[in-house]
């Protein structure tokens, strides 16, 4: 991560997002799987778009969206693909990989999921990560 554009400490930098110091190491070691919301929070501190911090290149044409935004798309899509699928919730769920409890937020776009069942999802239903949170066109 790019600390040196905050113009903070990392423990300064890791409280101003609402993170613990040791919950930010492990962040930054890769060793934490973050929530899309967590990720959007430390992007918007650096100003830095979150694609350009996890892809390591430019934004280009794709979506500069907040976390909040990221799940309202997330919610869409899995709303479409759900009513497409003609399956019962229960097993859409299944096929998801996530618990009930969990699909209904994520219908509803109130879950805050972590990156690793975000990009899970995504290879589950055939599409890229980027583009089930918005960030790239489907």
């Amino acid at each position: 991560m790019h600390l040196e554009k905050s113009g903070m400490t990392k423990p300064e930098f890791a409280k101003s997002i609402g993170m613990s110091g040791s919950q930010f190491r492990y962040v930054r070691a890769r060793a934490a799987n973050p929530s899309i919301e967590m990720l959007a929070k430390i992007s918007a501190k650096l100003k830095t778009p979150l694609y350009e911090l996890l892809e390591d290149c430019k934004l280009g044409g794709r979506r500069n969206l907040s976390g909040k935004q990221m799940a309202k798309h997330l919610s869409v899509v899995l709303k479409g693909k759900y009513l497409e699928s003609g399956l019962e919730k229960e097993q859409f769920a299944k096929i998801l990989g996530v618990s009930l409890p969990q699909l209904y937020l994520m219908l509803r776009g109130d879950s805050n999921p972590s990156l690793l069942v975000v990009a899970e999802i995504a290879r589950r239903l055939g599409i890229g990560m980027w583009e089930l949170l918005g960030v790239e066109a489907v």
